[in-house]
Parts: structure tokens; sequence; C-alpha cells
């Protein structure tokens, strides 16, 4: 199989950066005196392209298993030093070193447990506010009423 290009390889690390087609294929290429469907139209192009959409794949596979491993690696050791502190202060009595060691550890548990619904409620949130703003347009509002409360149920139903 042949390799990408430099231009290519970059495009494709925009992307996976969390830039968008546009900003990614304007960093990667010549693009400054193009408009921008054109732009979008070649970028969504080259990332169908099938050299381009397998190397994408890959990145993104490798980062994914980095990313879990890093975090299953810190609540690993996170769940290390409460249990060394806990013994600690089982067997000396309470120190402040060994205090602040596990209440830090449980709390850095905590927060990586629930950061994830900390996410969903800033999106949850966002969501309302977009739905709110588009009831006080000309809109129908039974129509958004309706939207608002099908999300926030289902938003509802994946919390629990």
């Amino acid at each position: 199989m042949s390799r990408i290009t430099p231009k290519q390889e970059k495009f494709i690390q925009g992307v996976i950066d969390g830039l968008t087609q546009r900003e990614a294929y304007r960093q990667a290429y010549d693009a400054e005196n193009m408009k921008d469907e054109s732009v979008d139209a070649t970028a969504s192009k080259l990332l169908k392209d099938r050299k381009i959409a397998l190397r994408y794949r890959e990145i993104l596979k490798e980062t994914s298993k980095m990313f879990l491993w890093s975090r299953e690696q810190s609540f690993s050791e996170y769940e290390w030093l409460k249990d060394k502190s806990k013994a600690s202060i089982e067997q000396d009595g309470v120190k402040k070193a060994t205090a602040d060691a596990f209440l830090n550890s449980v709390d850095g548990m905590n927060k990586m447990a629930f950061r994830d619904l900390e996410l969903a409620d800033k999106k949850l949130k966002a969501e309302i506010e977009k739905l709110y703003n588009d009831m006080k347009q000309d809109k129908p509002n039974e129509d958004k009423v309706s939207a608002l409360m099908d999300k926030i149920d289902g938003e509802i139903d994946d919390l629990e």
C-alpha cells in the first residue's frame, strides 16, 4: 500500500487533535485563496479517501488505547495510594500526611468516576438553553416544548 504524504498526515493529525475538517485542511494545505465551501468539499473528500481513512482510524485506535490505559492506570494509582494510606492510618494512627494522602486519593477517584456525569450535565444544560432560546423566537412553542421534554427524558434515562 502506498504511503500518505506529509500534508495528508498533517491534515489527519489536525482532525485527530480536534480541529474541524476545514481548519485541519487549511492548516495542512495552501488553501488561502479557497472559499470555505470548496475547502469543506475537498477536506470531506480527502477524509473519505481509502488511505486517509485507514490512517485516521489507525491513529484514532492508538490514541484511544493510550487514553483508556492512562485513565485505568491513574485510577489504579489512586486506589493504591488510598489502600496504602489507609493501612498506615490503621497501623500508626492518624497523621496529617497519611490522612491528606487518603483524602486526596479518594477525591481523585471520585473526580475520575463522576467526570462523565458532569460532562453529560453540561451538555444537557447547553441543550436546554438552546431550546429555550429557540422557544423565545417565532418558532411554534409546542414543538420546542415537546423537543425539550423529550431531550430531558432521554438524558434522565441515560443517567439512570
